[in-house]
């Protein structure tokens, strides 16, 4: 089946030069039966052939062309879903962000109330560990989705890459991901805008986890590395066991509205707006991948202020 459909847009992409070449053969056979004109014949069948791959690659490009075009008004209108719904979750997350203060400060209450049994404040203690985590998170995500200039200060990237997987949890938890963490001790602090890079951090897990369906383990690793010209960076690195990603894709990874992935709500823009956030940091980003086998992201920071 697919040797057919292979054959059928072989076709289709090369029908005026087969259908020229048919005439010409035809024209060959019967001019050769009334006429010893050869060079008369070779340059008539000459110009067809030329005319019809001219014609032909036309014709392909203008195809391709409308597809292109098509292709990334699909991509527009889904990005400004991915926006719209981007604004929709803060949204949700102020309306929920209300009840768990209540739920907070009544399980306060509750402690108070209850000190002389100890399942009962064990029980307590747990749901407002629950609700504070939360909270937590509900706060981090407001800050994610809020859009401010940037703002860059002296952090540890730890806290960011771990707030990060908060964010993310469900999507480990329900594809049955493992993350493993391989922080070197003594890591120096960058100067990064946290709400950008956790966007950037974002990006790449989720890419990750749509490349594991049936499972597998994500690395995070930090580490502090020199660079050719003895500057110092923080090397963060995200690899996962994956699919992979083919070597004659890997140019075209950070392009705008460039896919791997044949899903709706896939825009193609995650990658090309990673690189620019770490183009703006004065960073670099680098991807390694084997089909079958994984992908390694790679990213380098420059430690202390990149100014």
């Amino acid at each position: 089946m697919r040797k057919k459909i292979l054959i059928r847009q072989q076709i289709e992409r090369n029908g005026l030069i087969l259908i020229a070449l048919a005439m010409v053969l035809i024209y060959w056979f019967l001019d050769s039966l009334v006429s010893d004109q050869v060079m008369t014949r070779t340059l008539i069948v000459t110009f067809v052939i030329i005319y019809g791959v001219f014609t032909q690659t036309l014709i392909n490009s203008r195809k391709t062309a409308l597809e292109e075009k098509e292709r990334t008004q699909k991509q527009l209108i889904q990005a400004e879903k991915l926006a719209a719904l981007g604004i929709v979750a803060a949204g949700i997350a102020h309306e929920v962000k209300n009840p768990l203060a209540i739920i907070i400060q009544g399980v306060e209450y509750l402690k108070s109330t209850v000190e002389s049994d100890a399942t009962l404040l064990d029980v307590t203690e747990r749901i407002k560990r629950s609700a504070l985590r939360a909270d937590n998170i509900i706060k981090g995500l407001l800050s994610f989705t809020r859009q401010t200039p940037i703002q860059a200060e002296d952090v540890d990237i730890i806290p960011v890459i771990e707030e990060t997987l908060s964010f993310v949890e469900y999507q480990i938890k329900s594809k049955h991901i493992k993350v493993v963490r391989h922080y070197a001790p003594d890591l120096p602090n960058v100067t990064i805008d946290g709400n950008q890079i956790k966007q950037v951090f974002v990006n790449l897990l989720l890419n990750s986890f749509d490349a594991m369906q049936n499972g597998g383990t994500v690395t995070i690793s930090a580490e502090s590395i020199m660079d050719e010209k003895d500057k110092q960076y923080l090397q963060i690195s995200i690899a996962d066991t994956g699919c992979g990603i083919p070597e004659s894709e890997l140019e075209k990874i950070f392009d705008p509205f460039y896919t791997t992935k044949n899903t709706p709500v896939n825009s193609g823009l995650g990658l090309s707006v990673t690189k620019g956030i770490i183009d703006k940091h004065h960073g670099k980003i680098r991807i390694e991948s084997d089909v079958d086998r994984g992908t390694r992201v790679i990213i380098g920071l420059p430690a202390g202020n990149p100014q």
